[in-house]
């Protein structure tokens, strides 16, 4: 009876409860969030988020960039955030915030559908579509975990997954795979040590 009722209710989250239901699934306390791993091409990339300082320091092919809230790319931004989940406010103010970005870049946040992903074929919720094969930019989350899967921006698609072999368990994708008009044009992984090839 449970489960019945609880997939019920998570067949009625509304869009608005969305970006909050992510961020609770992907939250870390600590104040200072790090992760390293590589790019395609075996080059370093690494990745360090300030919340006091709402800073996220990136290191790309030995470049390292500082970057201040606002310059966070969007990808990035659905797993850098500031609230404080002790922090009712802070947590309100963090998802406002996130859906204030993902509307600008082309996401309507007004709308939601269930859905199911084109890379892996599971099931996911998308933010931003009214239909489930709409091309619309979008947000799609797991629908059994509610963290990010796929974001959708135009013709630039970022797919995420292997939570559960990343360097932050659970909590960060242990890949990122970037596409432009349907060609993938990179890749990031943070995998464990146990999941990297020899």
């Amino acid at each position: 009876m449970k489960l019945i009722l609880a997939l019920v209710l998570f067949t009625l989250i509304s869009p608005s409860e969305i970006v909050p239901n992510m961020m609770k699934s992907i939250y870390v306390p600590e104040n200072n969030i790090v992760i390293s791993g590589v790019d395609e091409s075996g080059n370093a990339v690494s990745l360090e988020f300030d919340k006091s300082k709402k800073v996220l320091k990136k290191t790309e092919k030995g470049e390292v960039k500082e970057l201040g809230f606002a310059e966070i790319p969007l990808f990035l931004r659905l797993f850098f955030f500031d609230g404080k989940k002790n922090s009712p406010e802070a947590m309100t103010a963090s998802a406002k915030s996130l859906s204030e970005a993902l509307k600008n870049a082309g996401i309507n946040t007004e709308v939601s559908a269930e859905s199911v992903s084109d890379f892996d074929g599971n099931a996911t919720v998308a933010l931003g579509k009214a239909k489930r094969f709409s091309e619309d930019s979008a947000l799609e989350l797991a629908k059994n975990s509610m963290r990010p899967a796929v974001l959708k921006i135009s013709d630039e698609i970022y797919v995420f997954s292997d939570y559960h072999k990343s360097s932050i368990p659970l909590v960060f994708p242990g890949r990122i795979k970037f596409y432009k008009d349907g060609m993938l044009v990179g890749e990031w992984t943070f995998l464990r040590n146990e999941y990297r090839k020899k």
